[in-house]
């Protein structure tokens, strides 16, 4: 089993519990330095940092799996095994990103439903970074026409490949509902957020606690056109 579970790095954990707690996703762990929550599909991890540090504010792929064996089995050389300071045995994988692969964390609360956590992948080389996500276990159900975009569904939660000059990583999620649902609820918890018409579909822009670019949560795309479901 292969959970997609990206990480936010944050100075300002306070403020994004409060954003996770109004779209409804359930805790699993919480402590000062490290959290998990669990959405409706997928779960997403929360990692204090410093302010200032170069990791603020970023984000990084992240996944769980109760079978490292096969992590292993599938990269060779490539991954790395390791035991977290709470006691987790993990694997890290070197590559253009490096992925690291937690065994799951305890719980079996589930958040809003329909609310899938989304790793987005910035990437010059979408099909290769794609090919990465396949070798984990994830399996491709969308891709644009272009070869800009590919999205792919784990055991529990999606992740994706954005085409991008810079690797990098997004913390997303996916609403298989409708959008203004979730505004209304964070409308209503003083969260500040939008609904934008994307050319692929409606999107929900929340406002970061600590700046930088919107949290982006993609309505489930209906409309196909210039995108090919696999």
């Amino acid at each position: 089993m292969i959970i997609s579970r990206p990480v936010q790095y944050t100075s300002d954990p306070v403020g994004y519990r409060r954003v996770f707690a109004a779209l409804g996703l359930a805790p699993l762990q919480e402590s000062e330095d490290w959290s998990v929550y669990a959405a409706g599909d997928g779960r997403v991890a929360l990692h204090r940092v410093d302010a200032g540090d170069e990791l603020d504010s970023g984000a990084a792929l992240g996944f769980e799996s109760d079978d490292l064996d096969a992590v292993v089995g599938a990269f060779g050389d490539a991954a790395r095994r390791f035991t977290a300071e709470n006691g987790a045995r993990g694997v890290a994988i070197d590559g253009e990103l490096e992925i690291v692969v937690l065994e799951p964390a305890p719980g079996e609360a589930v958040g809003t439903a329909g609310l899938r956590a989304l790793g987005v992948w910035v990437s010059p080389n979408v099909k290769s970074a794609a090919s990465v996500l396949e070798r984990l276990g994830l399996r491709a159900e969308v891709r644009s026409d272009s070869g800009q975009w590919v999205q792919l569904t784990a055991d529990a939660g999606l992740a994706a490949v954005h085409d991008g000059a810079m690797p990098g990583v997004q913390l997303s999620f996916e609403y298989l509902d409708d959008v203004d649902e979730l505004a209304q609820r964070l409308a209503a918890a003083g969260v500040e957020a939008q609904v934008v018409d994307e050319s692929y579909g409606r999107t929900l822009l929340v406002v970061r606690p600590d700046g930088g670019e919107p949290i982006w949560i993609n309505e489930r795309q209906s409309d196909l056109y210039g995108y090919t479901a696999l």
